[in-house]
């Protein structure tokens, strides 16, 4: 068409109010994120009735809890690059599609190894889903406040994980604790159904693939209603191409080291967080607390933690990755506390919420970094392999504090010893932001094309 407007898609992302078309795409990744977060965390909960029941001891319970994250660890990394090459939203739907279904079978496993079993393979479902929602959110999220964004996200994970808690103090005791892994397994199905209606595609995916452009045109007017993005019009967008396996481009162009870095970061605090979402009912419990309210407790630190979702969201976009390095700091010592103030039930909920303030808060802080960290091409990728590392700490997590709890450790030096990789967490989250390379990395590039298809009239 002659004389067709060009128009570039990161500029049009970028000019974007927030309407209908983002405040939909929030809804819903947020619902899929909430799913997740009960999933993730639904058997930590059943953890201390499971035990009883099948007389199973709880030091060996630990490598189930690992089991459940190495399968989150290997999804992450072998399939959340997948969406660099079929695209976000179909990966999104396949994995909230699996974990739905084996959450499911979760509710049938007759022994120790049948379960770890069934949540590990839950687990791939799992990893290979969330870093895809990420790099959706972020590639639909002006740069202004795309860690918040992603923060607000991750919202919906901790609320998913914190209102699992009070879910399972209601059905557990009614239901036994196979009830909460069928309302686990039967919300995801339903959910990826959904999803596949009316999740949309990233824009700026479609447009590195080529040959989307109708897909395209539809997309941004749908994100640009204040604009007339006439048929024949042409679309850019300034993007590194891609030259080699998306994973070995984390390691070039300058990103060693702060790839390196990244995942020493998120494996860090996952050993802290994981220790504790998955101990911590069972510990209080054993310490006097009793188990509904030790269900409570857990569930009041990923309450704490959708608050410093937002608020450290929030700083990212304000002030960088201090925001991140501060949080952390702070909850150090508040997790080191939970081991002085035994059955005193107020101090004890006043601590749990504000680690998990700072802990998980810091953790979504991170997920928002490694998010913004990468190009779009090789976004899916990098955020996969952060996640994939950083389960290495989640599986370390719940199999050291089995082998701690095993030696009868006291309490004061239990969770000391919880609190210690937040601070290594916080050390190279600092490192990282002292980098020069930390920057907006998608600069340069081969100007990719293409012209929006007409309509029929």
């Amino acid at each position: 068409m002659a004389g067709a407007a060009t128009m570039d898609v990161a500029g049009l992302i970028e000019g974007q109010k927030f309407g209908r078309f983002q405040a939909g795409l929030m809804i819903w990744i947020c619902a899929f994120m909430f799913i997740e977060g009960y999933d993730m965390q639904v058997l930590g909960y059943a953890a201390p009735a499971i035990i009883k029941a099948w007389h199973v001891d709880k030091s060996a319970f630990g490598w189930i809890f690992g089991a459940s994250l190495g399968g989150f660890m290997l999804g992450a990394t072998l399939l959340g690059n997948l969406g660099d090459a079929f695209g976000r939203k179909i990966m999104v739907v396949v994995g909230c599609l699996v974990f739905g279904i084996l959450t499911l079978a979760s509710a049938f496993a007759y022994d120790a190894n049948s379960l770890m079993v069934l949540r590990a393979l839950a687990g791939l479902g799992l990893g290979g889903s969330i870093p895809n929602a990420i790099a959706l959110m972020a590639e639909y999220a002006p740069s202004r406040t795309r860690a918040t964004r992603v923060g607000v996200m991750y919202i919906g994970y901790t609320l998913g994980s914190a209102l699992g808690g009070f879910i399972a103090a209601q059905l557990i005791p009614a239901f036994g604790w196979s009830s909460v892994f069928i309302l686990g397994g039967i919300a995801p199905i339903i959910l990826a159904v959904t999803l596949l209606v009316v999740l949309p595609e990233s824009v700026r995916f479609l447009m590195l693939r080529r040959g989307q452009t109708g897909a395209v045109l539809t997309l941004l007017r749908r994100a640009r209603p204040d604009l007339d993005l006439r048929d024949g019009t042409q679309f850019t967008l300034q993007e590194t191409k891609q030259t080699a396996l998306p994973v070995q481009q984390l390691f070039m162009d300058g990103r060693v080291v702060m790839t390196l870095l990244l995942w020493l970061g998120y494996a860090s605090n996952m050993v802290s967080l994981h220790f504790l979402t998955s101990w911590l009912p069972t510990v209080i419990a054993e310490s006097g607390v009793p188990l509904s309210h030790a269900v409570i407790a857990t569930a009041l630190l990923q309450t704490g933690g959708a608050v410093g979702s937002l608020i450290v969201g929030a700083l990212i976009d304000r002030v960088g990755i201090g925001g991140i390095v501060a949080a952390l700091l702070v909850v150090v010592p508040c997790v080191a506390g939970l081991g002085h103030v035994g059955t005193q039930e107020v101090p004890l909920m006043t601590l749990v919420t504000l680690a998990g303030f700072g802990i998980i808060g810091g953790q979504a802080g991170i997920n928002a970094l490694s998010g913004t960290l990468y190009p779009t091409f090789m976004r899916s990728t990098g955020t996969g392999w952060a996640f994939g590392m950083g389960r290495f700490g989640s599986i370390m997590g719940p199999v050291i504090g089995g082998y701690l709890i095993g030696l009868g450790l006291p309490l004061g030096t239990l969770f000391a010893a919880a609190s210690a990789p937040i601070f290594v967490s916080a050390g190279a989250l600092f490192c990282l932001g002292r980098l020069s390379i930390v920057r907006n990395r998608n600069e340069g590039g081969e100007a990719i094309q293409a012209a929006a298809a007409p309509r029929t009239a």
